[in-house]
């Protein structure tokens, strides 16, 4: 199912017109209840403790209707990667809720108990930072290099995508994503309080921003550079706390690269405007690691100190031999895949965008070995002609 796509409900929906069917969580964040909408399996329904602000709304309307002018190619991250809200709950004239998409199956797992098997649980970025045998007693399969690889790929991605219109996400954390533990695809929620600009600051302990610790200072695409880098750093590491540590623990397993200097960048820069972007952030990463696993990746080794990173990774031009269907990757020069945002806003939901791949990346050295093929090509044809009096037909 496509998350924003194919929502069968319109921008706004009477309270009455999303029966309450199971219950998945109370009282949590900004929340009441989150409920499933009976009769519409897949879809979710949200309820606010109080009616947002008028600003809050007015960005809640803005994103409703954002991925209609989107890229086809933006358009279909935000349908595999995001919960993005499909409709605004109204009751009385006030905003009361929200209306979203559940996370797929595979973002789930049953996790094994002293007790037993419970229900299936979301598989939260939080598992990223467990203990591999603590992974293994709940019956999770700990992380390869590959999988937080592709987790945190997408993620950039998504984040990237965030920027590009500019949403202020502000939430990223080990509870805001989900992964799946076979492929690394990530799945991303709670986004319908974003900021459209700038946000309100929020309080969040393990994960301040430095450059935007007061309390009165609205958070800015700026802040979510410093929080995406910090979530990158600990879950391709599993060092939970300490930023630089984790950053220092990644350079320690691949070494100083685009990748790790843009890294440390992005977290220790004295100027908000210093921080790398995540476009930048995943160009670094595919000109640093290469897609194929290595060996260490289908046997763990043993775990670097303070980490609980199975395997190894290795860095090499062989990043630019990627082929899988990793979204919006950017291009040397820093555009991205997904192309320009559309102007024009579509009428009602969009027909189903195709599957994207990002263009592929070519070597210069690989375009210059082509550029004097053709050269001595030429060349010969040219002393053909002179000497030897052959012609084209």
């Amino acid at each position: 199912m496509k998350t924003w796509s194919q929502s069968p409900f319109p921008p706004t929906v009477p309270l009455s017109g999303v029966p309450e069917g199971a219950t998945v969580s109370t009282e949590n964040g900004e929340s009441r209840l989150v409920h499933e909408i009976d009769g519409r399996p897949g879809w979710l329904a949200k309820l606010y403790k109080s009616p947002p602000k008028s600003a809050q709304a007015e960005a809640l309307d803005t994103l409703v209707s954002m991925p209609g002018l989107m890229s086809p190619a933006d358009r279909d991250l935000v349908d595999r990667c995001v919960s993005w809200p499909v409709s605004r709950i109204t009751d009385g004239g006030e905003v009361v809720g929200v209306v979203m998409a559940k996370a797929p199956e595979r973002f789930y797992a049953r996790l094994r108990t002293p007790w037993g098997v419970h229900e299936p649980a979301p598989l939260v970025l939080d598992w990223l930072v467990q203990d591999p045998e603590a992974c293994r007693k709940r019956g999770i399969t700990p992380a390869s290099t590959q999988v937080r690889l592709r987790t945190m790929h997408q993620l950039l991605s998504v984040a990237a995508l965030f920027a590009r219109h500019d949403v202020v996400y502000a939430d990223w954390s080990y509870r805001n994503a989900f992964w799946d533990e076979d492929t690394g695809d990530a799945f991303v929620i709670d986004m319908d309080t974003c900021g459209i600009g700038t946000r309100d600051w929020v309080e969040s302990p393990k994960w301040e921003d430095p450059l935007f610790a007061a309390p009165g200072r609205p958070l800015t695409p700026y802040s979510d550079r410093y929080k995406i880098a910090m979530l990158t750093v600990r879950c391709l590491t599993g060092v939970r706390d300490d930023p630089l540590v984790a950053h220092a623990q990644l350079v320690r397993t691949i070494g100083v690269n685009p990748f790790t200097s843009a890294l440390e960048q992005a977290l220790t820069s004295a100027h908000e405007t210093g921080r790398p972007s995540p476009e930048q952030l995943m160009h670094a990463l595919l000109l640093s690691v290469p897609e194929r696993p290595s060996s260490a990746d289908t046997a763990p080794a043993g775990r670097a100190p303070s980490s609980n990173v199975t395997g190894e990774i290795k860095v090499g031009p062989a990043a630019y031999r990627r082929t899988d269907a990793s979204p919006t990757a950017p291009t040397p020069s820093g555009a991205t895949a997904a192309g320009p945002t559309a102007t024009g806003a579509t009428a009602g939901r969009p027909p189903r965008p195709g599957s994207y791949r990002p263009p592929a990346t070519r070597p210069r050295k690989h375009r210059a070995r082509a550029v004097t093929g053709w050269l001595l090509a030429l060349l010969g044809i040219a002393y053909c002609v002179t000497h030897f009096g052959y012609g084209l037909v």
